[in-house]
């Protein structure tokens, strides 16, 4: 089997961190940090940008609540399409979030 390659590795890290995102509660300390070191990050993958913008806008951060909301947004920005299946089913053998937005800010360098 093939090593993933590292542009590979960012946008599956891009993924991770948006399913967390959207399948985990966050509070309100922890998201201003992962606000902070996520701010200006050029998503890899154009669907993660929109993804990720849908959920700074979303009105709550209650994920039991995001499955409709974030379609919604996407909607309301243009992107009606979306799979959101694999962004809203929580996946429990991941890495901590802190530890995939790393893996994000080491791809920046």
């Amino acid at each position: 089997m093939r090593e993933p390659t590292a542009a590979m590795a960012i946008v599956n890290a891009e993924r991770l961190v948006l399913r967390a995102l959207s399948t985990r509660f966050v509070g309100p300390a922890e998201w201003i940090a992962i606000d902070r070191r996520l701010a200006g990050y050029e998503w890899r993958e154009p669907d993660h940008a929109v993804i990720y913008t849908a959920i700074t806008r979303a009105r709550s951060r209650d994920p039991k609540r995001w499955r409709e909301q974030l379609q919604a947004q996407t909607t309301r920005m243009g992107f009606p399409d979306l799979d959101w299946e694999s962004f809203l089913r929580p996946s429990p053998a991941e890495p901590s979030l802190h530890q995939l937005i790393q893996v994000l800010a080491d791809g920046r360098e």
